[in-house]
């Protein structure tokens, strides 16, 4: 009972920190084109819009818009061409719809399935490790920044983490039992997992290796590809089968080739063969990574008794890792989150041997103290945390950019921190796809290219990820950027905008 009762209280805190964050966050980028095509999904059954990635989430998202009945302008000519942007622009802030309403309803689902997640971490960790392991691995999801900001927004990567530690979850159940329920509940989830992100084909071959050393035999292997294959062919919504083949090519078509990426101050086209690893140190939290090396040590004692199920956790996540390293763009440690929930189950060993020794449970009790209060004190700004060692979020834009900083979701606090401040017009500097004049901004919009050398006089709101890219400007231009220096800090809204008075 009491187990029971701290895990509703983890998952009550975990879904605490995602909704009451909602009604503060403007659309992020990836939202402009997602809510919008999987609307006209449901109105049209035609998937033209957005089919870079595959349509489940979008389908999930954009249900509750069926009761809303946002207006749609069927002969704009964004529909015709297909252009998934423009059509995301004029459906969010052109035709008249209730944004705010449309975006808190759209995002309950992503929350829904967050939360899924947490369960099977618990009941997954609690069948393993007990309950104090179930309860460990809780902790360690229901405060995992990342997790936390990324249930916010109508994007694919909870969703993917979800679906694919439920198929990995059936699999280690069906390889302990061998039960044909496990094999066919594995075996939808993984066809949600393919129907949610075209990374999930990596985990493919590793479920059917699991399916094949337990089977021994022909039958469940094609049982489960059969299973899979007609679940995502149900959500594409059994149109032509060749559109999920051609989404998969169509992959990372947003992404401009010349584009450089930026890690720890520098810029290289092409990215960092280390990138993930080195966003996912700097991004999980201090108590989390102990945790993790310290579950290593013990699961490398214990290898004898416990290694054999160890593998259904650690080889996809390893997969996962190495092949986001190798082909993801480097874009954000977003892309890590189906490896997360499986470190964590990993993790939830250390709860029994921690609990047997009173040292133990003191330096279990002060690790999970600071990943409470560094979870409470980063509140609402996730999506910008970085932990002590690299400096935390005050550093985070010399550290990474793009979704690891901000994505644009912060236009109502800085429209309200504007305000506060009595600054009427001001210079915007932001990547995004926001809207500053929605939401009663009076602002001119500046490009980081246009901010080499000291700026004009004026009020100026840089986005963090802006303040990384002026710095590659300033250095392509062969010059200092100093007058972050020399110029006043006004102030900053969270972590994502940084407010600077030119004089």
């Amino acid at each position: 009972m009491k187990a029971g009762l701290a895990a509703a209280a983890l998952l009550a805190a975990f879904v605490l920190q995602s909704v009451l964050a909602l009604p503060q966050l403007t659309p992020s980028f990836d939202e402009h084109s997602h809510l919008p095509a999987g609307y006209t999904y449901w109105k049209t059954r035609d998937l033209r819009l957005n089919p870079q990635h595959p349509p489940l989430v979008k389908l999930l998202a954009a249900a509750p818009l069926l009761a809303l009945q946002p207006r749609v302008d069927w002969t704009d000519p964004s529909w015709a061409a297909a252009n998934e942007w423009r059509f995301g622009h004029v459906f969010f802030y052109e035709w008249g719809n209730d944004l705010d309403r449309m975006l808190l309803w759209a995002r309950l689902p992503i929350v829904g399935l967050a939360l899924l997640l947490g369960l099977c971490v618990f009941r997954w960790s609690s069948e393993r490790f007990g309950l104090k392991g179930g309860l460990l691995s809780l902790l360690l999801y229901a405060f995992c920044p990342t997790v936390i900001a990324h249930s916010r927004f109508v994007t694919m990567d909870v969703a993917l983490a979800a679906f694919l530690t439920f198929a990995l979850y059936h699999l280690w159940r069906y390889t302990q039992g061998g039960r044909r329920s496990d094999l066919v509940l594995c075996a939808v989830s993984l066809g949600l997992a393919l129907a949610t992100k075209f990374s999930a084909p990596v985990i493919v071959p590793v479920v059917i290796a699991f399916v094949v050393l337990k089977a021994k035999r022909v039958g469940p292997p094609a049982l489960v590809l059969a299973v899979a294959a007609l679940v995502l062919w149900a959500a594409y919504l059994f149109g032509d089968p060749m559109q999920y083949v051609n989404g998969l090519r169509r992959v990372n078509q947003d992404h401009p080739a010349e584009h450089r990426y930026f890690l720890l101050g520098q810029y290289r086209a092409g990215g960092f063969w280390y990138y993930f690893a080195a966003a996912f140190l700097m991004k999980t939290p201090i108590p989390t990574l102990v945790a993790l090396a310290a579950a290593a040590i013990h699961a490398w004692r214990t290898r004898a008794t416990t290694g054999r199920d160890d593998l259904v956790l650690l080889v996809p996540a390893a997969v996962f890792f190495a092949a986001t390293s190798i082909w993801a763009h480097n874009l954000g440690v977003r892309y890590l989150l189906p490896a997360y929930p499986l470190l964590f189950i990993f993790a939830g060993r250390l709860a029994e041997p921690l609990a047997a020794h009173r040292a133990g449970r003191v330096v279990g009790g002060v690790l999970a103290m600071w990943l409470v209060a560094r979870g409470v004190t980063t509140h609402p700004d996730q999506l910008a945390y970085f932990n002590e060692a690299t400096g935390g979020p005050a550093l985070g834009y010399r550290r990474l950019d793009d979704s690891n900083v901000d994505w644009i979701q912060d236009l109502k606090r800085l429209k309200a921190f504007l305000d506060a401040k009595g600054i009427g017009p001001v210079n915007v500097c932001m990547h995004m796809r926001g809207n500053p004049p929605y939401y009663g901004i009076q602002a001119e919009p500046v490009e980081p290219q246009q901010l080499v050398g000291d700026p004009a006089p004026g009020h100026y709101a840089i986005s963090a990820h802006c303040l990384s890219r002026i710095r590659e400007y300033n250095a392509d231009a062969g010059r200092e950027l100093d007058w972050m220096e020399r110029f006043p800090l006004v102030g900053r809204v969270g972590w994502s905008f940084y407010v600077f008075q030119i004089r």
